[in-house]
């Protein structure tokens, strides 16, 4: 966030500027940012993660959970949407557990609730949700707002209870379509991996199994690549490339089926778009 001060000094003095950050634990407010649409925005609610999810490099490189004040988060949708902005994604690397380092702590569904009553929006949108933290209170205001898109994006990561545990998850196939079946949604956009170290053909099957049971309108699918310095990297039974390749296909194979069934099905509606 000094990096426009840091040049300045630069080129004044002609001789290498050096500045470290020691803390990773502040939040800068107040930058100015350049927006690539007039009509919808991301915001930030928090910054870094907690999980250590033993592919993801994110907790070692961002550090820890910090969130922003309700009051800055709301102060800065209020500007965007005095700006022109009628949408806004709030961002974070797991919005669920927003609020719980603040000095008042505040549940995301309560700051949700709270950006509902900002005037001119229209529509709210949040990512990521992981979820062992998505909560009961978080469903029950999703379910009643007015500006709440029907739009959840449910990271799965595996199919397979076992290839979870080692994945760090916190959850098992059962406790994800069970909750699945508590949120009555049909329009999340999830995320998976294929090929993490030790899948096996039965943990696959498992993955294909889910998204047979899920029936998602939108998948984000991604190849497992190892993250120098994660544990997941340096684990034994890395699945072969081609191994990996073939069960990726398949996947799309049938996440592509299931979306054509579902986009089919709403042909001839008319809906408003932005």
């Amino acid at each position: 966030y000094k990096l426009a001060e840091l040049l300045e000094q630069r080129f004044e003095t002609g001789k290498m500027v050096i500045d470290i950050w020691k803390g990773t634990d502040k939040i800068v407010e107040d930058l100015p940012s350049e927006r690539k649409y007039t009509f919808k925005s991301g915001v930030n609610i928090m910054f870094g993660c907690n999980n250590f999810c033993s592919y993801c490099i994110v907790p070692y490189v961002r550090g820890r959970e910090r969130s922003r004040a309700p009051e800055d988060i709301i102060r800065e949708i209020e500007e965007l949407v005095k700006n022109g902005v009628v949408e806004i994604m709030l961002l974070g690397q797991n919005v669920n557990s927003y609020g719980k380092n603040l000095e008042h702590p505040v549940t995301f569904a309560q700051l949700l609730q709270e950006v509902e009553k900002i005037e001119g929006l229209e529509r709210i949108r949040f990512m990521t949700s992981h979820p062992k933290d998505l909560s009961d209170e978080l469903i029950e205001v999703m379910a009643k707002s007015k500006k709440i898109c029907t739009h959840l994006h449910l990271p799965l990561q595996s199919g397979s209870t076992e290839i979870l545990k080692k994945m760090n998850r916190h959850y098992t196939k059962e406790q994800y379509l069970d909750l699945v079946v508590r949120i009555k949604e049909k329009m999340p956009n999830i995320s998976l991996i294929v090929g993490f170290p030790g899948e096996t053909e039965e943990d696959f099957e498992e993955t294909l199994d889910v998204v047979r049971k899920v029936r998602y309108d939108s998948v984000y699918s991604f190849i497992y690549s190892k993250r120098t310095g994660t544990p997941a990297a340096r684990m034994e039974n890395q699945v072969p490339e081609d191994v990996v390749k073939e069960r990726f296909a398949r996947l799309l194979d049938v996440i592509h089926e299931i979306s054509t069934e579902i986009t089919d099905a709403k042909e001839g509606e008319i809906v408003e778009a932005l």
